[in-house]
């Protein structure tokens, strides 16, 4: 196997910024010195072509660092029998960085940071682990695997699920054709936007909104015993099921809602055939 390997190392001061595109193939991410980021490119020569992928590593005025494959002319060049190779980048930056994660037929793992990041995914996985700061997320044909993670967060997915474990902060999603399932949570507020697909919730509720819209999909909201909300669907043909203590219950045109213990915090579901569930 055929492999060109570069190694670079940038010196940084004050917050870290990084900013990685590759086209095919693997990037990991890790913390390490602070004030240094370490860059490993692997490029495998006999999965493409060669000559056409080139690796750069830069480091911008203001101390930036930006590492990207480039593959001219990427769609026309995959059209006629040519593509890049596949690359890896091992990469190290301080706890302090900002992130910038791009990629297309390239999965992902990212782990132990603090500040904003934003990921960008076409046909390739990302899994997140240990992160701390605003995060943005856009991705397509790719599956997102969140462990660990505190900041607000906003994600968009298209035919990817989306599953998390021991998220905290509000979050903002909107997907289509995938699943949302979030596990031991902690989220003060949550609006959600789903096309065929369930999103799944497990979180002691906050001060809210928790607003949800579906047109195929079910609604499920893990929550403590001792829970005092309010609960609403609007829908045409779903149904609200609430395994917690109520004490009203209503239903008219299209409406549904219950008071949970009293009453509190809004939960509400607007749907076309999706339901609203709430267990403890």
């Amino acid at each position: 196997m055929s492999e060109q390997i570069l190694e670079q190392v940038f010196q940084v001061s004050g917050p870290a910024r990084l900013d990685v595109s590759n086209i095919r193939g693997f990037t990991e991410i890790r913390t390490g010195a602070d004030g240094v980021i370490t860059v490993k490119a692997v490029k495998h020569e006999d999965t493409g072509d060669a000559k056409r992928t080139e690796i750069e590593l830069t480091q911008e005025a203001d101390g930036g660092v930006k590492v990207k494959t480039r593959f001219p002319e990427v769609q026309w060049g995959w059209l006629s029998g040519s593509q890049p190779c596949k690359v890896e980048y091992t990469i190290t930056a301080p706890r302090a960085c900002a992130l910038k994660v791009n990629g297309v037929s390239n999965d992902a793992r990212v782990e132990g940071f603090d500040g904003e990041a934003n990921f960008n995914s076409v046909s390739g996985d990302l899994t997140l682990c240990d992160l701390h700061g605003a995060i943005h997320l856009n991705t397509v044909s790719g599956d997102v695997t969140m462990t660990n993670l505190t900041g607000e967060l906003q994600l968009n997915s298209v035919s990817g699920d989306i599953c998390g474990k021991n998220v905290n902060g509000s979050v903002t999603v909107d997907t289509v054709s995938g699943e949302v399932l979030l596990d031991e949570a902690d989220l003060p507020s949550v609006k959600a936007t789903s096309v065929s697909g369930d999103v799944k919730i497990e979180t002691a509720l906050g001060e809210g909104p928790y607003h949800f819209n579906s047109v195929s999909g079910e609604v499920g909201l893990k929550v403590p015993q001792e829970t005092h909300c309010s609960a609403e669907l609007h829908t045409l043909s779903g149904s609200l099921l609430v395994k917690l203590p109520a004490t009203s219950m209503s239903r008219h045109h299209g409406r549904q809602a219950v008071e949970v213990q009293g009453g509190g915090v809004k939960v509400s579901l607007h749907s076309v055939s999706g339901d609203l569930a709430l267990v403890s």
